[in-house]
């Protein structure tokens, strides 16, 4: 499992790591089942405290992205998200508000901020398409 981090990015580690864990997950290059690496483990790797590492982990099983098992570790989830689609509307409904707000903010229009959807979705359909 390989997790890329920016650590010159405004953007916090700890949200980083959340994000490129789920982006494993939608590629399939995380499968459901698959165990990730212990707190200690995934520390040492990413350069994190293990306090941030288990906030990482609290957050991926909030979303049921994953499921941890004491003493067995920490599981990609097999799961279907027990989330109802009035949930799932609202969640990406706030996600677009904060996409469109900054980048209406940075200067650009909604025809170049759907291109950059339409890239992004692409580039995760590539990756997904290469495993």
């Amino acid at each position: 499992m390989k997790i890329k981090l920016d650590y010159h990015s405004s953007e916090p580690l700890y949200w980083q790591a959340v994000l490129e864990i789920k982006r494993l997950v939608v590629t399939k290059r995380l499968k459901p089942g698959d165990k990730l690496p212990s707190v200690r483990i995934l520390a040492e790797q990413l350069q994190l405290n293990a306090t941030t590492v288990r906030r990482i982990f609290d957050q991926l099983a909030k979303e049921g992205v994953v499921v941890q098992r004491h003493g067995s570790g920490v599981f990609i989830t097999d799961a279907e998200l027990p989330f109802s689609l009035e949930h799932i509307h609202k969640l990406m409904n706030r996600q677009a508000v904060v996409y469109l707000v900054e980048g209406l903010r940075l200067g650009l229009d909604f025809g170049e901020l759907n291109k950059i959807l339409e890239e992004q979705y692409r580039q995760l359909m590539q990756e997904e398409n290469v495993n």
